[in-house]
């Protein structure tokens, strides 16, 4: 039942950064911050969202949105969006998590698995710990509709007392998704080991416990995994993969990034090539080759790389910014200029892209546009973002009366 849940940086000069699309669709309302939160910050819009998801989820996906969009190369908030979703709408969720075919096939649930989808592309093991949320949402649902059929009148209290008994009576998968949601991989790989002695078949189960072993601090274990995940998929016929996320070209590209993650790059080099022999389309991995040629200062290979992306998504954000910053390391001023502009299109309240097309323009001597850019990163920016002092030492110097 709960199967469903289970699975749906590039370097900037030295800043880690990862893939994001444009066409975003309807904007939400800025939801309101407590009075001294930063505005500008990305991380105070997560809070802000974890603190309303279980009473006002409609609120926390804004929230979490807007968290998004100050700082798009990070992955939970794309995952949490998609749990305030589903958690915003009962019927939706319900039909969601009992596999419901209509309920699949709608473009509403395609839209909340694509931010899914995003969120494991920026990052393909970070804890997933919103979904125990999910699962009390479903449970409290199922719980409230039976109370309301006997025509009882009972209180929250009594509410939580029913879910807790009906989770307990729930099946195993569901009780060790849970387990997980709420941090305890070691119950979730144990439990799943013994689940692959009869699902030997199951690529898929591999593929999660490899998230459970890499959580523990467990790599080689979790490479172990992937391996076997990846070896069970080559044996079986590529159209009987159950989801979009099921894939060996995604199963090459986690077996790529946790290469990154143990400091072997070219072993992290070579997955992701293997990613591309699976999907030659599939841009993430186009944007971690060029991660690594980054470290190796193989300045033209990242370029390369990182218009391939581009070509692939004409509004991923992350390789347009990259593109910019190398060329103004390089000094080619107008390139810079134009693949800057085109990164503040598509994000335009993320405050980094300003900061380094400012560096630009003063490289191409446009003193009055390198002010104004400065000028825009200052008010974009949070609080603590560590480049306030420069920007505004660059600005005052760039002002000041000519000798």
């Amino acid at each position: 039942m709960i199967k469903r849940l289970a699975v749906i940086a590039i370097m900037v000069v030295v800043a880690p950064l990862a893939a994001q699309s444009g066409g975003r669709g309807r904007i939400p309302p800025r939801p309101r911050l407590p009075r001294d939160a930063d505005t500008c910050d990305a991380y105070a819009y997560y809070e802000q969202g974890l603190a309303l998801l279980t009473e006002d989820p409609h609120d926390a996906a804004a929230a979490f949105w807007w968290a998004q969009r100050l700082s798009p190369a990070t992955a939970e908030p794309y995952y949490a969006e998609r749990i305030a979703l589903l958690m915003d709408d009962p019927s939706l969720l319900r039909g969601y998590v009992e596999e419901n075919a209509r309920t699949l096939a709608s473009a509403d649930v395609r839209r909340i698995d694509s931010l899914q989808l995003r969120a494991l592309d920026l990052d393909p093991f970070f804890p997933e710990q919103l979904d125990a949320e999910l699962i009390v949402a479903y449970f409290k649902d199922i719980v409230r509709a039976d109370l309301r059929a006997q025509g009882a009148d009972v209180g929250e209290s009594e509410i939580d007392f029913y879910v807790r008994s009906a989770i307990a009576d729930a099946d195993m998968d569901t009780r060790v998704w849970l387990a997980f949601g709420r941090g305890d991989y070691r119950e979730a790989v144990d439990y799943w080991g013994r689940q692959e002695r009869s699902r030997r078949k199951d690529a898929h189960l591999r593929a999660r416990r490899a998230q459970a072993y890499l959580l523990l601090g467990l790599p080689d274990s979790a490479l172990a995994e992937l391996d076997s995940a990846l070896a069970i998929a080559r044996r079986a016929d590529a159209e009987r993969m159950r989801y979009v996320y099921d894939s060996k070209a995604r199963w090459e590209y986690e077996r790529g990034r946790l290469a990154e993650l143990q400091g072997r790059d070219s072993a992290a080099r070579e997955a992701y090539q293997r990613t591309l022999v699976e999907d030659l389309a599939f841009e993430p991995a186009h944007v971690r080759l060029a991660v690594v040629a980054l470290r190796v200062a193989d300045t033209a290979a990242a370029i390369a790389e990182l218009q391939r992306a581009v070509a692939i998504d004409a509004g991923e954000y992350t390789s347009r910014l990259t593109l910019g910053a190398l060329d103004a390391a390089r000094g080619a001023a107008d390139s810079a200029t134009a693949e800057l502009r085109r990164a503040i299109e598509i994000e335009p309240w993320v405050a980094l892209p300003h900061l380094l097309l400012a560096q630009a323009r003063e490289t191409a001597g446009d003193r009055d546009g390198a002010v104004a850019e400065y000028r825009r990163f200052l008010a974009l920016a949070a609080r603590g973002d560590p480049s306030l002092d420069t920007a505004r030492q660059r600005i005052a110097a760039l002002t000041a009366p000519t000798p």
